[in-house]
């Protein structure tokens, strides 16, 4: 028989000068050996094992979340760029764990911890018991969808909302056409779908074409300084052309400038978001006094010339 030994090693006084604790640093040591080069003996590392246990903490934190529903959402305006009025709002999650404090973190967990669905699930629901008001954009993962169960419940609960969800595609984890369907056909909803980030990269023309989204959401990089760049304005000059001649709409996303909202709004750009117009908040804010004197001034500008 050829056998190997894996070892860890923990130094007294250095690492510990408990035993207990000391043999708990060799342990770790020797799983740290089998999961790499495996045959060896290696000392302890503290660096290591600060980042092994802060990763654990990380996690029990995510399902704890998970299980509690420890999310809440706030409401931004989408605003119309003809009227300044809004029309929807999009629902934002916001979390407040020690180790998990935005969105972005709640995602990679979720990817790595194989919850996608109980996100998803999360996200549906619990936006829904604090919102009152017009149409409401809500955040999916595209590969994933309620179950029959969930739906129903869903329908049970939010019979007046389902006409006026519109779901918000994000594609990092691929789109994928049966969930889609799902999603399209789901008891008592619209099939409204908007297809998020245009233009950031996980966006194309064959997604758009299989989504057939109502709205397009050109992602905020390209419209970040677009009234310095020639090269974003004519981007959203052809998803415009393009998106109007099938009927879809587009909304300008992350707008923080009068600038930007002058040559988004020159650009014929439906619908506007943005620090500039409104913030999100629990309680949903009114348009800037400043934003919707922009839209007014554009408006009457238009009406006059023509």
């Amino acid at each position: 028989l050829h056998l190997s030994i894996s070892g860890g090693i923990a130094w007294y006084p250095e690492n510990s000068r408990e035993f207990p604790i000391m043999k708990k640093y060799a342990d770790f040591a020797m799983y740290q050996v089998k999961r790499t080069q495996k045959g060896e003996l290696a000392e302890f590392d503290p660096e290591i094992y600060r980042k092994e246990a802060a990763a654990t903490e990380k996690r029990r934190q995510f399902q704890k979340l998970i299980r509690e529903e420890l999310v809440r959402y706030y409401f931004q305006p989408i605003i119309s760029g003809k009227t300044g009025e809004t029309i929807a709002y999009e629902a934002l999650m916001r979390v407040n764990l020690p180790m998990i404090t935005n969105p972005g973190q709640v995602m990679e967990l979720a990817r790595e911890e194989g919850c996608l669905h109980e996100i998803e699930r999360i996200t549906k629901f619990k936006s829904a018991e604090s919102y009152l008001f017009l149409e409401l954009f809500v955040n999916s993962v595209a590969s994933q969808h309620m179950t029959e169960a969930e739906s129903k419940e869903y329908a049970r609960r939010f019979t007046s909302l389902q006409s006026r969800l519109v779901v918000e595609i994000t594609e990092e984890e691929g789109m994928d056409s049966s969930a889609l369907e799902i999603m399209r056909n789901t008891l008592g909803l619209q099939g409204n779908f908007a297809l998020d980030d245009y233009g950031s990269g996980y966006s194309n023309e064959k997604n758009l074409i299989d989504l057939s989204p109502a709205y397009i959401k050109v992602d905020i990089s390209i419209i970040r300084d677009i009234d310095k760049s020639q090269d974003k304005q004519q981007i959203v000059s052809n998803i415009v052309s393009y998106a109007h001649g099938i009927n879809m709409q587009i909304i300008a996303e992350g707008m923080e400038t009068a600038a930007e909202l002058e040559t988004v709004l020159a650009l014929g750009v439906d619908l506007l978001q943005g620090y500039f117009l409104a913030r999100p908040a629990a309680v949903p804010s009114k348009i800037s006094d400043e934003a919707l004197a922009v839209i007014q001034a554009f408006e009457a500008k238009q009406t006059a010339s023509s």
